[in-house]
């Protein structure tokens, strides 16, 4: 190779100011692009063929950025949040001292529509992740705790068997009504409902016995429990579907992850009807209708925030979905300040907001006399 294009391509990467690696993420396979942003604020991408998701396809990932990165140079992998087919990779790159970043498919999703780009494709994705990772300053992912992983685990798994639970008894209240009554069927039906019942039992046993044995978790988790509404089924769900708030920075961030976000429809004359996008955790959704139906009965703050809210909302329904918004978020400031629920916070906020406001008007009629 001649000196001169030997020197430039020298010239070009100690030129490079930022590196990242995007990954899109399947079943089977990983799409791979790195990006390099220049002095310039140039970028230039590297494609690499697809590989397993897999060990082995990890190894030759580690081999091949080994060979392709530049020393000294910031770089970050981005992928996608995509239920577990994520996890393998990422874990295995974190513990091999890589700089990982998970992000919400929210976000991914908002960024991509922004580019003039019709195609979708896997390598296309790969491409816009590694764009996206030299754009912007990203928050990086740390994998959570083995315990809240399990909690996350166990907290499917009733939730699942809840579902069933629901089915069976429906059908056993159909068999029951029919007029051609079978009665082996009706006892076939009792007994898998109490072997349903049984393992939401032992799955709530075992989340109790798992959160015990946990002192941090336990402490920080009884600030939820300190809500009136709350229980610890409630408290133990929201933690396990959000991993502690592990990804979550902010109340916004945390409605739109939980798909409480408001979506508004409204163009010239046309107004349509404003709702929640839904687009989020289902789990948490669920897990806090029953305790907002609690809290606007029990709990001071949410009862007058419902109070006040339901009669300007068509449905009554509306009102008790924003009780649930506010609910999330109140869970969210106590886990993250480690504080108790306090009944006479938001009284205790407005004579502060009121003494400050004497306190300015003080000032300002003392600088005018």
């Amino acid at each position: 190779m001649p000196k001169r294009i030997i020197a430039y391509k020298t010239k070009v990467m100690e030129n490079r100011l930022k590196q990242c690696l995007g990954i899109d993420v399947s079943k089977l396979n990983l799409s791979l692009t790195i990006g390099f942003l220049h002095g310039d604020l140039g970028k230039k991408f590297e494609v690499h063929p697809d590989i397993t998701n897999d060990l082995s396809g990890f190894k030759e990932l580690h081999r091949w950025l080994k060979k392709t990165l530049t020393p000294n140079v910031g770089f970050i992998v981005l992928m996608e949040a995509t239920g577990v087919y994520h996890q393998g990779v990422a874990h295995y790159l974190y513990e091999h001292g890589y700089a990982v970043c998970v992000m919400q498919s929210g976000r991914v999703k908002r960024y991509a529509q922004s580019l003039d780009q019709r195609s979708k494709t896997d390598a296309l994705d790969s491409r816009m992740l590694s764009m996206l990772g030299l754009e912007r300053d990203l928050r990086l992912w740390c994998p959570p705790s083995v315990g809240l992983q399990h909690l996350k685990g166990l907290s499917r798994e009733r939730s699942s068997l809840l579902k069933d639970k629901t089915t069976e008894t429906n059908r056993q209240g159909a068999i029951i009504s029919s007029y051609y009554n079978n009665t082996k069927a009706k006892k076939r039906h009792l007994n898998r409902l109490k072997l349903l019942q049984s393992q939401i039992v032992s799955i709530e046993e075992e989340m109790r016995d798992l959160i015990s044995k946990d002192d941090v978790l336990k402490k920080k988790l009884s600030f939820l429990e300190s809500i009136p509404g709350i229980s610890f089924i409630s408290a133990a769900t929201v933690i396990g579907e959000t991993l502690g708030f592990e990804s979550i920075s902010n109340a916004k961030q945390l409605t739109s992850y939980a798909g409480y976000d408001v979506v508004l429809r409204e163009s010239g004359n046309f107004k349509g009807k404003t709702r929640i996008s839904k687009k989020g955790n289902s789990h948490i959704r669920a897990a806090l209708h029953m305790p907002s139906m609690t809290c606007v009965r029990c709990n001071p703050t949410l009862k007058a925030f419902y109070t006040r809210l339901k009669p300007k909302k068509a449905k009554p329904l509306v009102a008790l979905i924003a009780v649930q918004r506010k609910l999330l978020i109140l869970m969210f400031t106590l886990w993250k300040n480690e504080e108790n629920y306090d009944a006479e916070f938001e009284k205790k906020k407005q004579q502060r907001q009121k003494t400050l406001a004497a306190q300015d008007n003080n000032l300002i009629a003392q600088i005018v006399s």
